[in-house]
């Protein structure tokens, strides 16, 4: 038995170790997680293959200016391993990554197919390989123009080009200017139009339909760093001994630092309060308090996104009554809220209404959902 328990802790210290390898030998040729890219644009070539441009900012398509003479020299880098390249069947990974002291690192991986293909033509049957061929080139920008956007001052600025190829040799097809051409077309109409692609979620570019991207310009989600966005959410809290409905309507400030990962939320919003009760007559009536209420939140960004909620946050709100109906309410009431707790777009709020410098103090709770 104690033989078998020291067989199966070896195996897994043993899968943990090739699995750390692992990830650090693919961490080696991707941009670091710390790198913000902020466009991403697509470029259809001829014959089904593709072409993906990520940039840092869309001034480092500077760096790109001689991109012939770039996959020129990736090509003469690669000559050496033709001969591990010649199965036909097999699709191919090459990664090739360039720092910024012009070191070159590569790694070449083939896939075998999940299953067979065939192809019959004049009653011959021929293996037919289905999965297209990738080539990554990534490079560090070395002397960096100035950056368009807010983005780091420390970090390395990087581009990341993906080749999707029918087959690897065909990318010296492109060195022939046209690669560069849909490069400069993007440097000088980037900020036109860029219709929505019917059926789909991408935008193109209307000077040249080849040249696409997820949203106008070749932004990605969350790359406008600072944004202000309109909240609608309902509400429900206690007061004394009323359940009191209410919802907010107002606006949030998003303001991220340079690296994104950091985020300040100022926001302001219209509250009305409603509360349900019978007058002097017995008749059931409703009576809305409207609060202006300020809220500021602050903390961690995750994947670089300002979009997404706080990875840790410090949440507070502070209300004033600014309309009053019925004697429910005390004149100059506020109600202040902290410790929110949130699950997607749930949230519990511990809160307190006061009056005259905290006199009158009413705790209560409200949940609210977000829209």
């Amino acid at each position: 038995m104690k033989k078998t328990i020291c067989f199966l802790m070896l195996a897994i210290s043993i899968t943990a170790d090739l699995c750390a390898q692992s990830n650090k030998s693919d961490k080696a040729f991707e941009v670091p997680e710390n790198i913000v890219i902020n466009r991403r644009f697509w470029i259809s070539l001829d014959k089904g293959n593709k072409m993906q441009v990520e940039l840092t900012d869309i001034n480092d398509l500077e760096a790109l200016a001689d991109i012939d003479r770039l996959l020129q020299t990736f090509i003469t880098d690669i000559a050496p391993l033709k001969d591990s390249l010649g199965d036909p069947l097999t699709s191919k990974r090459i990664d090739y990554f360039v720092d910024g002291q012009g070191r070159k690192k590569i790694r070449l991986q083939q896939f075998q197919p999940k299953g067979a293909s065939f192809l019959i033509n004049k009653g011959e049957l021929a293996s037919l390989r289905t999965e297209q061929d990738t080539i990554h080139i990534i490079g560090v920008i070395s002397n960096p123009p100035k950056a368009q956007q807010k983005i780091s001052r420390t970090n390395d600025r990087y581009y990341h080009l993906t080749f999707y190829l029918n087959n690897l040799n065909e990318l010296s097809g492109y060195i022939n200017g046209a690669v560069k051409e849909k490069l400069t077309t993007i440097k000088n109409f980037e900020n036109t139009k860029w219709p929505l692609i019917l059926g789909g979620g991408d935008h193109y570019l209307k000077k040249d339909r080849s040249i696409s991207g997820g949203a106008p310009r070749g932004f990605v989600p969350g790359a406008h760093g600072d944004f202000l966005v309109l909240n609608f959410m309902v509400n429900i809290q206690n007061y004394k001994n009323y359940f009191v409905p209410s919802f907010s309507l107002g606006a949030k400030l998003a303001l991220t630092n340079r690296d994104r990962t950091f985020k300040w939320e100022p926001g302001l919003f219209w509250e009305p309060h409603f509360i349900f009760a019978k007058d002097a007559q017995n008749k059931l009536q409703t009576y809305r308090n409207d609060f202006l209420t300020f809220t500021y939140g602050q903390g961690g960004i995750p994947d670089h996104d300002p979009r997404k909620d706080f990875t840790f946050s410090a949440v507070v709100s502070l209300g004033y009554l600014i309309h009053r109906e019925g004697d429910y309410f005390d004149k100059q009431t506020f109600r202040f809220g902290a410790g929110r707790f949130a699950i997607r777009k749930t949230s519990i709020e511990p809160s307190m209404y006061f009056n005259n410098f905290f006199r009158g103090v009413t705790p209560g709770i409200r949940i609210s959902q977000y829209f």
